[in-house]
């Protein structure tokens, strides 16, 4: 599979942060324009829409919204990632699948929260997801798997490239 469209590279990273007893995972996509010697990078995740549902969060679905991940300074806490260079018709198909979550507007804990996201746009470029199961739960410990899964093989389809980070 060709992971350039003339000078540009194209990638999505998926990642997780630490500084909460929970973690948050999200996706950063990146284009490399070689031609003009510039990047651009857009990351997202998945939280619930105001802190006062956090309770509610814990048995049942609340408002939920796709945030800029940039804004809220969680890229420099990155602690565990995953880099895989693609095509651009599978990064817009990604970009499109995030986009479906964020109309959606819910948020709910092990169903359809960050890592959830992060499973739905990594099953929408054809990555072999690991399931998420009980020792799966928290964000660091299913961005690991991915990185367990891309180190033995399993992830990616052959053709595919990917580096580890």
């Amino acid at each position: 599979m060709t992971a350039t469209h003339g000078q540009k590279a194209f990638y999505v990273v998926f990642a997780a942060r630490s500084e909460s007893s929970t973690g948050h995972a999200f996706v950063i996509w990146g284009i490399e324009d070689g031609e003009r010697k510039l990047s651009s990078v857009e990351a997202r995740g998945l939280y619930p829409e105001s802190d006062a549902a956090s309770c509610n969060v814990l048995v049942g679905t609340v408002p939920g919204r796709i945030m800029d991940e940039m804004a809220n300074h969680s890229v420099q806490g990155i602690t565990y990632a995953l880099i895989v260079r693609m095509d651009e018709a599978d990064f817009e198909r990604s970009r499109r699948v995030a986009r479906a979550w964020d109309c959606r507007h819910e948020f709910s804990l092990v169903s359809r929260d960050c890592v959830e996201f992060l499973h739905a746009v990594g099953a929408s470029i054809h990555l072999h997801m690991p399931e998420r199961g009980l020792l799966r739960l928290a964000p660091q410990a299913y961005i690991r798997a991915l990185q367990d899964r891309a180190a033995d093989g399993t992830l990616v389809r052959t053709g595919w490239i990917n580096l580890g980070w």
